[in-house]
């Protein structure tokens, strides 16, 4: 039996962009979990005081279940109703494949890196 992997997530707000952005980077698996659901009340904390621009690094992640679907269309309606935005950084192929299957692919924004991310969420 493989052992799944916890999801690990941390925080950083660019200093030229105040607390207007955060960048989040998630590591293993954004499963139903208690860490996943940890994730999620971080990021609506960080909506709640102000941030409206959310970028969430999916470089060093693995896999997502049906929860962390709904994690990200909870986080995606957080930000749009915040007048914001979030885009999704280094989309994994299984990831990309679930955002089709609940046709999320062209509601949640993607972008190749950070950077271009960040200059995307710019503009709003």
């Amino acid at each position: 039996m493989v052992a799944k992997k916890v999801l690990e997530f941390s925080c950083e707000t660019p200093e030229y962009a105040g607390s207007e952005m955060a960048i989040y980077a998630v590591k293993g698996n954004l499963y139903g979990s208690s860490e996943a659901y940890r994730f999620q009340d971080d990021v609506r904390q960080k909506i709640a005081a102000g941030t409206k621009k959310i970028v969430i690094n999916f470089a060093e992640a693995e896999k997502i279940d049906s929860c962390g679907i709904g994690i990200l269309a909870s986080v995606m309606w957080s930000t749009s109703q915040a007048g914001g935005g979030m885009i999704l950084v280094s989309v994994p192929e299984q990831v990309e494949k679930l955002l089709a299957m609940v046709m999320l692919t062209d509601r949640i924004d993607r972008a190749d890196s950070c950077e271009e991310a960040i200059a995307k969420l710019a503009a709003l």
